[in-house]
């Protein structure tokens, strides 16, 4: 039996907060199973919200600035997680926080600058989730099609509900299928702006 002990990182589209999961992910004979231990959503500030708001308009050398320096904070961030709550994990996974995604062009950018979170954490990091799928032909939604059918192979079919809807289809003797269906939670942020409340 294999068993690793990760924090899980996730920054949406809606930009409440930076997303911090502790897993225990076991393999044995075969077969992949989880167990969730403390998470925490860490809010932005409202000087973060600003600056990721303002990531698409900035010229490539602030956003390369904004890059390490997310992920500096994102690497402060764990450790503080680490310490309130008296984990250690092997490794921290972060997606970081998308800017751009055209995969239809072959493009995503996701930042939170990986060597920049290790250093900070002080912890190995695995990043960049998204671009070799995207380099591959995919659409890099959802995020890991290939996690949804190993923890969850009782599925026929696994909907994530983020910004973007997206879903992973297995199928019968061919590679797992998954793709943008539309629109979620950034419609669903807009109205519920206009009702006077930050998010969803």
């Amino acid at each position: 039996m294999h068993e690793y002990k990760v924090i899980g990182l996730m920054s949406g589209t809606s930009m409440d907060g930076l997303d911090v999961a502790y897993a225990t992910f076991r393999h044995d004979r075969g077969a992949w199973t989880f167990a969730l231990g403390p998470c925490q959503t860490v809010p932005y500030s409202p000087a973060w919200q600003q600056k990721l708001g303002a990531a698409p308009t900035l010229s490539g050398l602030e956003l390369s600035h904004l890059n390490v320096a997310l992920g500096q904070w994102m690497g402060q961030t764990v450790q503080d997680f680490m310490g309130r709550f008296g984990v250690r994990p092997d490794f921290v996974a972060s997606h970081g926080h998308t800017v751009f995604h055209d995969p239809a062009a072959g493009l995503t950018l996701q930042i939170g600058q990986g060597q920049a979170l290790a250093r900070a954490a002080a912890l190995p990091v695995v990043a960049n989730f998204r671009e070799q799928d995207v380099a591959l032909g995919g659409q890099g939604a959802p995020l890991v099609p290939v996690g949804d059918a190993l923890l969850f192979d009782s599925y026929e079919a696994c909907l994530n509900l983020g910004g973007i809807a997206n879903i992973s289809l297995k199928q019968a003797a061919a590679p797992i299928k998954a793709f943008d269906i539309g629109a979620c939670n950034l419609v669903l942020n807009r109205l519920a702006g206009q009702l006077g409340h930050a998010y969803d």
